[in-house]
């Protein structure tokens, strides 16, 4: 395993996660929904910094991705595959989550000689599976709703 190249993956998903939730706060006008989402970018957040910080420790370069290029991915995320309704939403929230969740599993795994990397793994797989149940919660709740109508 390449350390590096993997500490690299894991910055561009959480940049990914961050992108996503961020781009979905306009279309959220429940407010306890909306104070969730911040919970969860802020979360997502300090993913991101733990990833950036560690590569820079290592003195590795961060990946550059264009602004641009995140915007436009969060954008169609978030819009053309009509992420503004809540189900759609909770569904692609589940699908990142399940993913970010097998990748920190295999991670751990091949990472398990480097203690602090792996702790921190472990904490952000938490954090991620948190966001899972919620999402999870919060589609049974949506659907609900949709069928007793």
């Amino acid at each position: 395993m390449d350390l590096v190249l993997r500490l690299k993956e894991f910055y561009l998903l959480e940049m990914f996660q961050l992108t996503l939730y961020q781009s979905q706060m306009d279309s959220i006008q429940n407010q306890y929904i909306s104070h969730v989402y911040e919970r969860i970018i802020e979360l997502e957040k300090h993913h991101v910094d733990y990833f950036k910080s560690t590569l820079q420790e290592m003195g590795e370069d961060v990946p550059k991705i264009s602004g641009g290029l995140f915007a436009l991915a969060g954008h169609f995320m978030g819009e053309t595959l009509d992420l503004t309704s809540a189900e759609n939403r909770y569904k692609m929230g589940i699908a990142v989550e399940n993913k970010a969740i097998e990748m920190n599993r295999v991670f751990i795994m091949e990472a398990w000689k480097h203690p602090d990397i792996c702790k921190r793994l472990w904490h952000n797989m938490t954090d991620e599976e948190f966001h899972l149940l919620w999402f999870k919660d919060n589609l049974k709740h949506v659907t609900s709703l949709i069928q007793s109508t």
